[in-house]
């Protein structure tokens, strides 16, 4: 079963469920026009929700900042800043705490519960996903209640309880039906498709598919697009590819209208798998090498994982041997750094495949006893005992033929006759055991491609700028530091904020404050293309990493920097108005045990050149 579906649809359907308030039994959204502006215009949505928190702050409104928290946590979500995210829903759940507001517990504790799913801490998940159904309870409002019974219904289906995420899911569409919720009646009918895809009931997914699309009154771009690459993905499952091809390309076009290339890429990988299915390799071929870029410039390391396994497919059936398995090599050198069951499971399939199409019956089967070992660590009980059930079946035979293959190559194949036999036996027992094994362990695996490329992205790019973010820039300084300790290896640690850039904002507007963030971040790229990196940790506020620069070194990468960030043409600043940045500098060589350490540093040095007049470096 094919379960590209669960990326953008459980992503969507999560918006909804915390977005109440107490009142009624059942209780009215706070701000219909605003909830809508967070699935349609996410950063009007988050800028209007900063507004109306710092109103509620200066007013005293408790109940106001904690609805103002809960909106800007839905528009950081939808446009992937996750970080932000749990910024927002931390500063939520504390002020909920302090005041002893129950709902608003419930809802926090309920999006921190989301967040640990993306994650994959699904224990936290379900543990933290009971706690706020508890609360939700106390406060006695069935929209609450509702919203989460159907988040821990999504939990529960993102580890593949099936049964137990139906019975959440279809108890909390009946409350919302009672009540003629047609919002979360959508939101929900997706979600309940989505189970129904996973247990490969593909009438019912289409079923449910639709009926989400007669109840989407808000006509979300992303609830539209995600409904219809969802619906493509089951028409892949039942090998209707033009069906399939006609919604992937719907979903797209939509995509294209948001602006969202990285969706865009994404779709194409799910356009690629059908040409290889159809034996198109030369297009799948073309088509997927400029894929690739998308995915290297956001550093999203498990698609670029995939996408080697997908070019290696594509070699293997061209019989391009060597090239397949330099695709290989590159993507167990991502395996290795992703580590997870489902990949090493996904990159031991391939390799059998490649292993098969040659005819190197020992490395296949060698493989393939260690794809059986990780197999166990990805699937549910209910497939391990499907597994099993069907081991049972062929393994008797396919033990003894391993077995009679390998004594009649070790006596250099006496045997010719027989020795084809069980070649030939062997293959299909291989392919027929291959083949289980793939349709049990392939929905865990794109559930967790789905969900863990939506999470990479989330926790390792800046949505705005499209460079690291705070989270992916201090994991590689402290990976610098690390080898620092180890082996002695020098970096230069660079803290830069951009002079005067409150003034940008409140006179000429937040987008082109927006632009100057983006020119500064490609400029910083642009400069550090081959000697570091740049990541964005809060407003204006920036981390370069240089490995291997001394002080002289990194003066001169600076001072080309500000030359070239001074170059405002493509901004509709005026001309007179000058951009500058101030920093803080130092070179770690050796002298701190901590990163912590080297952070406070050198932000106290950057404050430094701030207050004696900017647009200069106060180094270390």
């Amino acid at each position: 079963m094919n379960i590209q579906s669960i990326l953008k649809s459980v992503l969507i359907l999560h918006f909804l469920f915390f977005s109440q308030f107490v009142g009624a039994s059942y209780s009215q959204q706070y701000d219909k026009e605003l909830l809508k502006l967070v699935l349609t215009n996410p950063k009007l949505a988050l800028s209007q929700s900063k507004e109306k928190l710092l109103q509620a702050e200066i007013s005293g409104d408790v109940k106001g900042q904690l609805v103002a928290l809960l909106y800007s946590a839905q528009s950081l979500d939808v446009m992937a800043q996750n970080k932000e995210v749990e910024i927002v829903v931390e500063k939520g759940l504390a002020l909920a705490e302090k005041h002893r507001n129950i709902r608003f517990i419930s809802e926090f504790i309920g999006y921190k519960a989301y967040q640990q799913e993306l994650q994959g801490n699904y224990r936290e998940a379900i543990l933290n996903a009971n706690k706020a159904y508890q609360y939700s309870i106390e406060t006695a409002d069935d929209r609450l209640i509702a919203e989460n019974l159907a988040l821990r219904g999504e939990i529960q289906m993102a580890i593949e309880n099936y049964d137990l995420a139906m019975k959440d899911v279809e108890a909390a569409i009946e409350i919302f039906k009672e009540n003629d919720d047609q919002i979360n009646l959508s939101f929900n009918y997706n979600l309940l498709a989505i189970i129904y895809s996973g247990m490969d009931d593909h009438e019912n997914a289409l079923k449910y598919y639709k009926e989400s699309s007669l109840y989407d009154e808000i006509e979300s771009p992303y609830n539209q697009a995600s409904i219809l690459y969802n619906m493509g993905s089951v028409y892949v499952a039942q090998k209707k590819y033009e069906k399939a091809i006609d919604l992937y390309n719907q979903s797209m076009e939509i995509s294209k209208k948001i602006n969202d290339d990285y969706s865009i890429a994404f779709t194409n990988y799910g356009l690629i798998e059908i040409k290889i299915l159809q034996n198109d390799l030369k297009d799948a071929e073309e088509t997927l090498s400029t894929v690739f870029k998308y995915f290297e410039l956001a550093e999203d390391e498990l698609m670029l994982f995939n996408s080697h396994l997908l070019m290696a497919e594509i070699y293997t059936k061209k019989k391009q041997y060597d090239l397949a398995f330099e695709q290989l090599e590159l993507a167990r050198i991502k395996s290795e750094f992703l580590d997870t069951p489902s990949v090493n499971l996904y990159y031991y399939q391939q390799m059998i495949t490649y292993f098969v199409a040659q005819e190197m019956w020992k490395e296949a089967y060698e493989l393939e006893k260690k794809s059986a070992i990780v197999k166990s660590k990805v699937n549910s009980k209910n497939k391990e005992k499907l597994i099993s059930e069907l081991k049972i079946k062929f393994n008797a035979q396919f033990d003894q033929e391993k077995l009679e293959l390998l004594q009649e190559q070790n006596s250099l194949q006496k045997n010719a006759i027989i020795q084809e036999k069980a070649k030939q036996n062997y293959l299909w027992a291989l392919l027929l055991l291959g083949l289980t094994l793939f349709i049990f362990t392939f929905t865990a695996y794109r559930n967790q491609t789905k969900s863990k490329k939506r999470l990479y992205k989330l926790s390792t790019i800046d949505y705005l700028t499209s460079v690291a973010n705070r989270r992916h820039i201090i994991e590689k300084l402290k990976s610098l530091h690390q080898l620092n300790i180890a082996e002695g290896k020098i970096f230069g640690l660079v803290m830069v904020d951009l002079d005067y850039f409150k003034k940008i904002n409140d006179n000429f507007g937040h987008d082109i404050g927006n632009d100057v963030l983006i020119h500064f971040a490609q400029t910083a790229k642009s400069v550090l293309k081959d000697i570091g990196q740049v990541g964005r940790i809060g407003g204006e506020e920036w981390l370069l990493l240089m490995p291997g620069l001394d002080v002289e070194e990194i003066r001169k990468v600076l001072n080309i920097l500000r030359t070239k960030y001074k170059n405002n043409s493509a901004i509709k600043l005026p001309e007179n108005f000058i951009l500058s940045f101030s920093s803080g500098v130092l070179v770690c060589k050796g002298q701190y045990k901590n990163y912590e350490k080297m952070l406070s540093d050198v932000d106290m040095a950057m404050y430094n050149a701030k207050e004696n007049g900017r647009e200069q470096d106060a180094y270390i």
